[in-house]
């Protein structure tokens, strides 16, 4: 029995290289470990790279719902009040999910490759012309882009790119005090209402007068015969929108601070364009966005050589397996050339629930780095990086960047 708190207080993540060298030492020791923290119901937590895999693929034993992510309090009966597919298994799952599957395959995406590398043109154009200032990175550079992808998707206009943004980032950011409106619950209620809010009125508006983006498509999506509710329609626009853009600015940010911090591997690229590509899979697994998700045993099964029980709850660490010495040679180091980067799981480990933009972020990076990486001359940090408190996805509250670019 552990009593630890890398898994359950927020703050932790925001110190990685203290939280990896714990979960280091934890995965050397036990790669599942049994943990009770106070205020939390008991959980595995799963450490290494093939039983994060395992669970991933084995939806039959390993539930999604009720509870996909980690919540406080030990009765996680009945499930949370909003759900979306990220709680969802089987059938159900497939049903809801192949509403705009279509849409993220490699063959939808790829015309959208040009309006994208202007995107990243003009916002590179921008920032020549601000040579040598001092940019908070993350909010004024790596969110712009993927969140304008997403949501000119589903049909949303720029004027709206802030509030969304702003909504997202205090979604996300609920158990920050520096981000969050009041507490966690009452935060995330707030920000959940007023999602529902303004979706609502794009669902009526598409259904009124159809178009042919993700917006419409879930409007008028039907499941069973009957068009989707307010209870499905609004975790299911939070999603595409949060998810569609959030994750990918975040290893969009984690890359450049990668670069700036080992300038030897940007000189490798600058050498070498055509490593970017896998320098974009390290970068990935590098920065792992997602934290974890959780997972509820559906039967005994035994993983690791643990007996797992029926209703067992697991916590999948994706920063863990994507360090795990089994898997990656020298783990903590930044390496552009490695040959095995794309084996990271930072986009899920297969399975039903492997993320349905991993080809539209994958995109997104490279229309960013080739086009970035070139017009570097120099690259630097200049002040304190500070990583959001959370348990879930991560973000950057300040990433303040030097750089200087051709014009």
């Amino acid at each position: 029995m552990t009593r630890l708190s890398i898994f359950t207080d927020p703050a932790a993540y925001a110190d990685e290289d203290a939280w990896h060298g714990q979960a280091a030492r934890l995965r050397r020791e036990d790669g599942i470990t049994r943990i009770h923290d106070a205020g939390f119901a008991p959980f595995w937590a799963v450490l290494r790279h093939r039983d994060v895999s395992a669970v991933e693929r084995d939806s039959a034993t390993f539930r999604n719902a009720p509870y996909p992510i980690l919540v406080d309090g030990p009765d996680r009966e009945g499930g949370p009040p909003v759900r979306n597919l990220v709680g969802m298994d089987g059938a159900k799952h497939r049903e809801y999910r192949s509403i705009v599957a279509k849409w993220f395959l490699p063959g939808a995406v790829k015309p959208q490759a040009a309006a994208i590398e202007q995107s990243v043109d003009r916002k590179l154009a921008e920032l020549a012309g601000r040579n040598g200032e001092t940019i908070e990175f993350a909010s004024e550079v790596a969110a712009d882009i993927p969140l304008r992808v997403i949501l000119g998707a589903m049909g949303i206009g720029p004027e709206d790119d802030a509030k969304i943004h702003r909504l997202s980032h205090e979604l996300f950011g609920a158990q920050d005090s520096d981000v969050a409106r009041s507490d966690n619950a009452e935060t995330i209620v707030a920000v959940v209402r007023e999602f529902g809010e303004y979706f609502m009125g794009l669902a009526m508006r598409r259904r009124a007068e159809p178009t042919g983006d993700l917006g419409s498509i879930v409007a008028n999506a039907t499941v069973g015969g009957r068009l989707l509710g307010p209870g499905e329609l609004v975790p299911y626009y939070v999603l595409l929108a949060t998810a569609g853009h959030d994750t990918v600015s975040t290893v969009l940010a984690g890359g450049v601070e990668a670069l700036a911090t080992h300038p030897e591997q940007l000189a490798r690229l600058k050498d070498d364009p055509s490593l970017i590509p896998n320098a974009i899979e390290e970068m990935a697994r590098w920065v792992t966005p997602t934290k974890h998700f959780m997972r509820t045993a559906a039967r005994d099964a035994e993983l690791g050589g643990k007996r797992i029980a029926a209703g067992d709850w697991l916590l999948l660490s994706f920063p863990s397996a994507n360090r795990d010495e089994e898997v990656f040679a020298s783990p903590f180091e930044f390496d552009v050339t490695r040959s095995d980067a794309s084996s990271h799981l930072a986009y899920g480990g297969g399975g039903p629930h492997f993320c349905l933009g991993a080809y539209l972020a994958r995109l997104e990076l490279r229309a960013f780095f080739e086009r970035f990486i070139p017009r570097v001359r120099s690259l630097e940090i200049d002040g304190d990086v500070v990583r959001a408190k959370t348990t879930f996805v991560a973000t950057f509250k300040n990433l303040p960047v030097r750089m200087e670019l051709t014009a």
